[in-house]
């Protein structure tokens, strides 16, 4: 297996997202290094994709809830569905770590398809929002807004 290097096509166009799938992608590389390490290191790393997906996924969730994001229930669910995939791919793990090519090559496809399909919207519409003056959501937005702009 390769390293996976970040691409200009993986961004979304708010770096808030784009940092944690940076790291996101840090993490499956870190993976994919220590594949020929002992089993229960690979499970470790593997582990630790998965924990970083579901904070990835939560902090997402957060801005689109707190931006009133119309489409925050069924991205909500892609990222459910991923997250159970995710499970079962690491249940196979655990009986044979030669499952680890299609544990990275499943989730570097869903990761490429979902960053260049659904989250450039999610983006779209946080850098659109117009939320009231000094509320939750505005200080959320002008966050996201700093870190894109800087």
């Amino acid at each position: 297996m390769h390293i996976y290097e970040w691409k200009s096509q993986y961004d979304v166009g708010l770096q808030l997202i784009d940092v944690e799938h940076k790291n996101l992608i840090a993490c499956i590389n870190k993976l994919i290094i220590a594949q020929n390490l002992e089993q229960h290191i690979v499970l470790k790393l593997a582990d630790e994709v998965i924990a970083y997906a579901e904070f990835h996924f939560l902090s997402e969730e957060n801005i689109m809830y707190l931006t009133q994001y119309p489409e925050l229930a069924s991205h909500a669910e892609i990222h459910k569905k991923l997250i159970e995939q995710l499970r079962e791919h690491r249940k196979d793990l655990s009986k044979s770590v030669h499952c680890l090519q299609d544990f990275v090559t499943f989730l570097v496809r869903w990761f490429i398809e979902h960053t260049q399909t659904v989250d450039p919207e999610v983006a779209k519409h946080v850098l659109n929002y117009k939320p009231l003056p000094n509320s939750p959501e505005y200080m959320i937005q002008k966050i996201a807004k700093e870190h894109y702009e800087s």
